[in-house]
């Protein structure tokens, strides 16, 4: 058992990537030293209309995402909602700040807010995330060049994901050097028009208004039907460090988990129109739709995944099954 921020640390530089740093990461007091929290938001339009197909019950449907490039190699790195990494204060740097410059923190930290006009650090999650999520929707679009636009962030909608874990990053890829986190996303949905999803597609496409060495890209229309399926293409010119095509592909399996709440929740949580929802899109998909692979990427099982999608454990094991002896059978047949 490690006993500080700094000695978590030395133990992964020293450990081999995958599963030693994760044996690390798996004893909860060495993982709480470096936590943090992070926050996101799927911008969704549209509703279930009529149709003999889930497919066209879903033709409606549209999500607002994010295409990013990563910062070190300029690369595609995959797509996914509006969001990042929560950023804190610690109490001992908040006592040294002196009150104008604690007041300039206010939106910029996320744990930093005004109250009765003076600015005051607070540790309730629920006002943390909200502020996340706001932040960086605002620097995210201005890396597209939007600047004037704000959410509404009473309508923002949390997904109840509880302690779901994004620790790939520092259990596979970090290189040592600098400081890391792992982190506790928090999911949410936001319902806009088709008109603002549209609007705000359109004006990424201008290219002379995004900042330098933009991360964000292009923020993109993409039907529900389509982010679906947009987890375990292995393929493609460009890929993510598991393989995944990162030009198609969502970078983080949580946000991808949205996407088929989203979904579920459309459906009224109908346990037989998201067994016939997978059954349609495993069909015309070639590679396997797997939410189980998602799971164990945050550290979960199926049952989890039932209890976020709201259904019955059965349902989503149907599922896994389903899209198995589906893909099986495409694969016979070539």
């Amino acid at each position: 058992m490690l006993n500080s921020r700094q000695e978590v640390l030395q133990a992964l530089r020293i450990a081999a990537k995958g599963q030693e740093r994760l044996n690390i990461l798996n004893l909860k007091h060495n993982r709480d030293f470096i936590k943090n929290s992070g926050a996101n938001v799927t911008l969704v339009s549209g509703k279930i209309s009529s149709g003999k197909t889930t497919k066209q019950q879903m033709q409606n449907l549209n999500l607002g995402l994010i295409a990013r490039l990563n910062a070190k190699t300029g690369m595609p790195d995959g797509i996914g909602a509006m969001g990042g990494l929560a950023e804190r204060t610690s109490s001992e740097e908040f006592s040294r700040l002196h009150q104008d410059e604690r007041r300039r923190l206010v939106g910029l930290r996320d744990d930093i807010v005004l109250q009765n006009d003076s600015p005051v650090l607070i540790n309730d999650i629920n006002l943390i995330r909200i502020n996340n999520v706001l932040r960086e929707t605002r620097e995210e679009l201005e890396n597209l060049g939007i600047t004037d636009v704000k959410l509404p962030a009473e309508k923002i909608k949390l997904i109840n994901m509880p302690d779901i874990r994004d620790d790939n990053y520092v259990i596979n890829i970090w290189d040592g050097k600098g400081d890391v986190w792992a982190v506790t996303p928090y999911c949410h949905v936001l319902q806009c028009s088709a008109e603002t999803l549209q609007i705000l597609a359109q004006r990424s496409q201008d290219i002379k208004r995004h900042q330098e060495h933009s991360e964000a890209t292009e923020f993109r229309v993409v039907p529900l039907w389509t982010a679906l399926k947009s987890y375990g293409n292995h393929s493609g010119k460009n890929r993510l460090e598991d393989g995944r095509n990162a030009q198609t592909d969502y970078r983080y399996p949580h946000e991808w988990l949205a996407a088929w709440y989203i979904a579920s929740a459309a459906l009224n949580h109908d346990d037989n129109a998201v067994l016939s929802l997978m059954n349609e899109l495993q069909q015309e998909t070639a590679w396997k739709i797997s939410l189980d692979n998602a799971a164990q990427k945050m550290g979960k099982d199926l049952n989890f995944i039932a209890d976020v999608l709201q259904l019955k454990p059965e349902t989503v094991q149907k599922m896994e099954q389903t899209s198995l002896q589906i893909l099986s059978g495409m694969n016979m047949t070539r």
